[in-house]
């Protein structure tokens, strides 16, 4: 979804800072302003047994229901070329794991009538917290995920810092590269999307990438709504000297599992 995002999505994001980082020329980006803290996943053994679709609920966290068959469809604008997509993410299992639920994703993607599904795992964490697992493509991340604070931590305006050690195997010898992500919650707003208006709050996530001397950033913004989940997000690629627009994900409807 984009949403939080999904693991696809968020190593999507990954990608491009860690190829752009390759090509332009450069200095670091600023990540936003804040106290400053460090967020570490609590301990999950993925080791367990699916929960049966027809008895399987959870609720995840406020700002992201979570119960086997919730679905959530997405209209998608890249901002180049202006071409539109869909995207429909669906809650397939729910799985119990030490310290939370380990919750599978399918994420089915519409372009000009090609349809392309994956599946992804997100933890959800006992104490709120949330984990992105990520894999596949270019760019590979060798160990550790995308963790989200939880609601209240999101609600204190702090900015919570990771880093995740990848490998960016676009063209010549792999390189191993730390990406630095920051999360922080910036209040919140109404928003109008095809689906309705909601009152949601506002999240930033950026992906920062140093190959070599040159550096990247890309930003997400996605607004969250409680009882929904993300409405809406758009992502942009900080060069420098330039912020560009790459895309816009805003709902069309979500329905309840």
């Amino acid at each position: 979804m984009s949403k939080f995002r999904s693991a696809r999505a968020v190593l999507a994001g990954a990608a491009v800072v860690a190829l752009a980082g390759c090509g332009a020329s450069a200095s670091s980006s600023n990540v936003a302003s804040g106290t400053t803290s460090s967020t570490t996943a609590p301990s999950a053994s993925l080791s367990a047994t699916p929960v049966a679709a027809s008895s399987s609920s959870v609720t995840g966290s406020p700002l992201y229901p979570i119960a086997v068959g919730n679905t959530w469809v997405y209209q998608t604008t890249a901002s180049v070329s202006g071409e539109n997509g869909l995207q429909t993410t669906k809650v397939l299992s729910v799985v119990p794991v030490s310290g939370g639920q380990r919750v599978t994703m399918s994420e089915t993607t519409d372009l000009h009538g090609v349809k392309t599904t994956s599946d992804d795992d997100t933890i959800f964490y006992s104490n709120g917290t949330i984990s992105y697992p990520v894999a596949g493509g270019e760019v590979s991340v060798l160990g550790g995920g995308v963790l989200w604070p939880t609601t209240a931590e999101l609600a204190s305006g702090k900015v919570y810092h990771s880093v995740l050690r990848i490998k960016v195997a676009k063209s010549g010898p792999a390189q191993d590269q730390d990406a630095n992500v920051t999360v922080q919650g910036q209040g919140t707003s109404t928003v109008t999307v095809p689906a309705g208006t909601y009152q949601a709050t506002l999240v930033t996530m950026t992906f920062s990438v140093k190959v070599g001397g040159e550096s990247s950033t890309e930003e997400v913004q996605t607004w969250a709504a409680p009882g929904t989940g993300p409405v809406k997000t758009k992502v942009s690629l900080h060069a420098p000297g330039n912020i560009a627009l790459t895309s816009t994900q805003e709902l069309l409807s979500f329905t309840k599992g």
